[in-house]
């Protein structure tokens, strides 16, 4: 089977995402708001999910590896709705000029973020539509990993010391990790794409990637996208993540449902 090492490498995600969101969450979970615990779970649910998937066939347990296939349908809907919704959490401290932070970057990375939501959300509908070709399944599925490697290399590279002293293209800080992240993520999903078939999922998340670098630095600042963001804090949150959640399962159910091509042809010649 593909990717042999790929549930041991999304397995070693886990603990970098502990050390990268302990300041921001997991260090002060009692103070975090119901959408961040709802995204943050999710999230972390959803690589435990996609490490069982990839051992679960590599070692023969196709029992296991259908439930846990069956399980995305409902794990894929509810971190779509959270992630709506702690994105609007996002620019509502955006708004609120709460802190540095998110007064300088809530916005853009709420552009950032729904890009990343969208491009996962159709990497798991292309592996459900591409379940009866193992490479290529596999592929759209382990691609999705390489979408959360921005957010924690983005958030460790500071802690590499004189970290926010350096200077690039005029960028520093916070927003020089973002695009380091991207890079560093951009780089493994090409290195990935040489492996036919399957390639492909790796070319259009490299190219997502790439997407999100250019918006955080072009629209994410425009005037424009952040009056469309504050205009989502009009949207009441429980509506929010249930537009999220039903947006998901419909892009879910209709990869599941639509006959793969190899069944197709099948049937066009029976």
């Amino acid at each position: 089977m593909p990717y042999r090492r790929g549930w041991a490498a999304v397995a070693l995600l886990l603990p970098l995402i502990l050390l990268a969101f302990w300041p921001g969450y997991f260090g002060a979970l009692r103070a975090a708001p119901l959408a961040l615990h709802a995204h943050g779970i999710s999230a972390t649910v959803w690589l435990m999910l996609l490490a069982l998937q990839l051992w679960s066939i590599h070692d023969q347990r196709l029992a296991l590896h259908r439930a846990a296939g069956m399980a995305l349908f409902v794990i894929v809907p509810l971190f779509a709705g959270a992630s709506l919704a702690a994105l609007q959490g996002g620019v509502a401290l955006f708004a609120s000029r709460s802190d540095p932070f998110h007064a300088a970057f809530a916005v853009r990375l709420a552009l950032v973020d729904l890009v990343a939501l969208v491009t996962f959300v159709a990497l798991v509908r292309a592996a459900l539509l591409a379940r009866r070709v193992p490479r290529a399944h596999a592929a759209a599925m382990l691609a999705t990993a390489l979408l959360v490697l921005p957010p924690i290399l983005g958030r460790l590279f500071p802690l590499v010391p004189g970290f926010f002293d350096w200077q690039i293209a005029g960028r520093s800080g916070f927003a020089l990790s973002v695009h380091l992240g991207m890079i560093v993520a951009v780089a493994g999903a090409l290195v990935l794409s040489r492996q036919r078939p399957g390639g492909g999922a790796f070319l259009a998340t490299a190219a997502s990637l790439l997407l999100q670098s250019l918006l955080f630095e072009t629209l994410g600042a425009s005037a424009g996208w952040e009056r469309i963001a504050l205009a989502t804090l009009a949207v009441p949150a429980p509506l929010l993540f249930a537009l999220g959640a039903l947006i998901a399962a419909g892009a879910l159910a209709e990869g599941w449902l639509r006959v793969p091509p190899r069944a197709r042809r099948r049937l066009r010649t029976a």
